[in-house]
């Protein structure tokens, strides 16, 4: 039997050639077709949590706002623009995003505020003065 000396470097070159298939390195991180999120900003007084999201180059027609299951999810496209440029660079992303905030238990879902401005989506929820029960008591007969 042959012995061979552990060589740390080889060991991780074999790592990395067999995550490859799983991290898709070629593809979408060079390309910009994976998938994104947009930035956001959450902050919070007295009266209401306001959201502050960046939609840059994202049509108001392209983006979905709801409430499911105590989350406000949001969901939309920034559809890829092809010219026939020669592209040297290219760090945006595009394509399909979807992002879910849990509501805390003291927000008026049915009072809550939309507008969208400029590229930025503007979201104020507003607080009630009781919060919503997320446990009930079961009484056993």
């Amino acid at each position: 039997m042959k012995l061979r000396p552990w060589n740390p470097a080889e060991a991780f070159d074999d790592m990395l050639r067999r995550l490859e298939p799983m991290v898709h390195w070629s593809g979408p991180m060079l390309t910009g077709h994976r998938s994104w999120l947009p930035a956001t900003d959450i902050s919070e007084n007295a009266e209401s949590y306001q959201l502050k999201v960046e939609l840059p180059e994202i049509q108001k027609d392209d983006i979905e706002l709801a409430i499911e299951d105590g989350y406000l999810v949001l969901s939309g496209e920034r559809k890829y623009e092809h010219t026939d440029d020669k592209q040297h660079l290219s760090e945006r992303f595009h394509g399909q995003f979807t992002r879910r905030f849990q509501l805390p238990d003291n927000v008026d879902e049915t009072a809550i505020n939309a507008r969208f401005d400029n590229g930025m989506l503007y979201l104020l929820l507003p607080k009630t003065e009781q919060k919503k029960q997320r446990c009930q008591r079961i009484d056993i007969h």
